[in-house]
């Protein structure tokens, strides 16, 4: 049994005539009737029989339809898919990623990626975690840079490289000692990003778990704007670390520890579940996914 012999019981089901079936392979009525019968001797039952002015299925042939579908269906994403891989240096890559991590940290990538693949063309889209994930979602975005945690809880979602990223209490230099306590932290103001996106659940989340009720002054969906305002002063914040290292003027900062357990969060590069990923998104995870940055290192590098 082969793929135009099953083809042609397909066409029949549709077209429900030999001639038509033979006219949309190319092939001739008899070419057509004898794939029917390698198949109805393959199965050792009719599949099909005359109707009421055409062919149509029998039982047998009907209950095999769907099967044949999806073998057909197969085996046209393998060829589609076998013949994209061989292209090389084409096709697109839509990527997603935060602010920060797009101003500073992902041109090196893209740069790194480009030096293998020069024609393959890199689209970048900016925002918020949420709004990129349901982009990704959505097809517009092939892989986003977010935290790990977008994945985990959408299970249409999977990582495809992570990485390690310390977050810390953050004051301009100065304001606050390099060690002290939380319930010296605890009288100070805070800046903190708005309710809502992926970091500030995580940063609540950890405050939650120590007991730790901010005196929050600011909040912002900028982790530039937040920056600004402690670096004059204005309030301590909590960042991840990477965020603060992206910059040279984050000498001007000085990063609090205190007695409480650093929380140790993770970045993920995230895509969506499918069988099939083009060959421009899969070397483009295979590039970015071991590469690591200050205060953002590579775990086991791609996960694909």
């Amino acid at each position: 049994m082969e793929m135009r012999e099953m083809r042609s019981l397909v066409l029949l089901a549709e077209h429900g005539s030999i001639q038509e079936v033979g006219r949309r392979c190319h092939l001739s009525p008899g070419a057509v009737h004898q794939h029917l019968k390698i198949l109805e001797t393959e199965f050792g039952s009719r599949l099909y029989e005359r109707g009421r002015g055409s062919l149509c299925l029998t039982t047998a042939g009907e209950m095999i339809l769907p099967i044949l579908k999806d073998i057909l269906a197969g085996h046209e994403a393998a060829v589609a898919a076998m013949r994209e891989w061989k292209e090389a240096e084409r096709g697109l890559v839509r990527v997603g990623a935060g602010p920060t991590f797009t101003t500073h940290l992902l041109p090196r990538a893209i740069k790194k990626f480009r030096r293998r693949f020069s024609g393959v063309d890199v689209f970048v889209e900016t925002g918020h975690s949420i709004m990129l994930r349901k982009q990704l979602q959505a097809g517009a975005l092939d892989v986003i840079v977010a935290p790990a945690a977008e994945a985990l809880e959408d299970p249409s979602l999977a990582q495809v490289a992570r990485w390690k990223a310390p977050v810390v209490f953050v004051a301009a230099r100065g304001s606050v000692p390099a060690r002290c306590r939380l319930s010296v932290l605890q009288e100070k103001p805070f800046i903190m990003f708005q309710e809502g996106p992926r970091m500030n659940t995580i940063i609540q989340h950890y405050l939650d778990e120590l007991g730790f009720r901010p005196k929050v002054v600011m909040r912002s969906d900028s982790s530039a704007a937040i920056k600004a305002m402690v670096r004059s002063g204005l309030g301590v914040t909590v960042l991840f670390l990477w965020n603060l290292n992206t910059e040279a003027r984050s000498k001007g900062f000085t990063v609090v520890t205190t007695e409480a357990k650093p929380l140790i969060t993770h970045m993920a590069l995230i895509k969506k579940k499918s069988a099939y990923t083009p060959r421009a998104v899969s070397e483009f995870i295979n590039v970015i996914g071991p590469m690591s940055w200050a205060n953002l290192q590579a775990v086991g590098g791609a996960l694909a």
